[in-house]
């Protein structure tokens, strides 16, 4: 009779353990979904992006430019009455077009989104930490071989005076600016320093190539 009991006492035991072991996945589970949503999310725009692209230098490789716009969701780039290419995807969230701006009548191009991890290396990679589109809207995007993303970042203006002038400007690149501010909108109080400022204002509201 004293086995049974012991028996007994074990099985309640590892019954409470397991309930409060299921409560703390549980719990932890259901805080944390957000975020794994939002970065196989992400892992799905930028695999769409890349996907695009593709499709656009098909298209260009046939058409000898790019198009004026992207296709409806879901549906691919056709010419001469033919499809050229796979569907194209659109945000898996908004099931939206990705952002998609074209340049120099149709010989470059820029597309968008917006990553859920503000942490993520790809923004960091592509130089979007400050924002970039010409609303500084967006965080990550591809864009046409020696096409740059329009970058939103903070400056030293040329051309500022004795004291400098931090301003900000949509593709530093453009106006070959040696240094960078995210999100820092004194520039670290270093425009005073002619070789802080870029070489020219080109890029202060670069929209159009």
């Amino acid at each position: 009779m004293a086995k049974k009991r012991i028996n007994r006492g074990i099985s309640l035991l590892e019954t409470l353990i397991a309930i409060s072991l299921l409560a703390i996945l549980t719990t932890y589970f259901w805080i944390d979904v957000p975020s794994l949503r939002g970065r196989v999310y992400d892992a799905v725009r930028k695999s769409d992006l890349e996907k695009i692209k593709v499709a656009l230098e098909d298209y260009y490789a046939r058409v000898d430019s790019y198009p004026s716009a992207l296709p409806s969701c879901g549906q691919p780039f056709s010419y001469s009455n033919s499809e050229t290419t796979s569907p194209i995807p659109c945000d898996p969230v908004t099931k939206l077009p990705y952002p998609y701006q074209v340049l120099s009548t149709g010989q470059s191009y820029r597309l968008y989104t917006t990553l859920f991890n503000k942490q993520d290396y790809s923004i960091t990679k592509v130089g979007c930490q400050g924002g970039c589109g010409s609303q500084c809207q967006y965080n990550y995007g591809v864009s046409s071989p020696g096409t740059t993303l329009e970058k939103c970042s903070y400056v030293c203006a040329p051309g500022g005076g004795k004291s400098g002038s931090c301003e900000q400007y949509h593709d530093p690149d453009r106006s070959q600016c040696p240094k960078l501010y995210l999100a820092d909108p004194t520039c670290a109080s270093e425009c005073s320093k002619p070789q802080n400022r870029c070489k020219n204002a080109s890029g202060k509201q670069h929209l159009q190539e």
